[in-house]
Order: structure tokens, then C-alpha cells, then sequence
């Protein structure tokens, strides 16, 4: 029988694993970031887990795909993975060691 997560736990658990997966990142940019992924059906339907596994494997490509929406309606709120976008995209700074 499959668990059935609330929004927050999903969320929880996928930010989690996203700070795993990156230990630079904050936990405000993971919580962020999972919410992005959360909100696309198609991650929304994995676990938290593996949807952040997909989802960083997926970033790591030369060329990342283009994430759709499964459902045809779309809104111009609809959101565009915004978060993971720019922290992939933006410079990061660097530690002092």
C-alpha cells in the first residue's frame, strides 16, 4: 500500500534530500526548491526522494530538458522551476577555507 504524504512532508522530505544532494545550498533555497518540484505533477507523483534524485540528475545534463506540465491548463502563475533555474544559473560564493 502507497503512503500517502501531506504537502508539507513531501516537501520536508524532498528539501531533505535536495541539501544532501548539494550541501551548499541553504535550507531556505531547498525548501524553495521543493516546492517548485512539488508543483509539477509529474515530480509531485514520485516520492520526495526520488523526485529530487530526478530532478538533480536530470539538471546535471549539458542541456537540461525542458520540464511540461501534464494537465493542458496552464496559468500565467503557472510556475517555471524558477528557483532551481536561477540557483543553477547564478554564481555561488565561494567558502572561505
Amino acid at each position: 500500500m502507497k503512503q500517502t504524504l501531506s504537502a508539507a512532508e513531501w516537501r520536508e522530505r524532498c528539501a531533505r534530500r535536495i541539501r544532501e544532494l548539494d550541501r551548499q545550498i541553504s535550507e531556505s533555497e531547498a525548501q524553495t526548491v521543493a516546492q517548485d518540484v512539488y508543483d509539477f505533477e509529474r515530480t509531485r507523483a514520485m516520492l520526495p526522494e526520488e523526485a529530487a534524485d530526478f530532478v538533480a540528475e536530470q539538471m546535471s545534463q549539458a542541456e537540461p530538458p525542458r520540464f511540461e506540465r501534464r494537465s493542458k491548463e496552464r496559468t500565467e502563475a503557472a510556475p517555471l522551476m524558477r528557483s532551481i533555474l536561477r540557483y543553477l544559473t547564478e554564481p555561488k560564493p565561494k567558502n572561505a577555507s
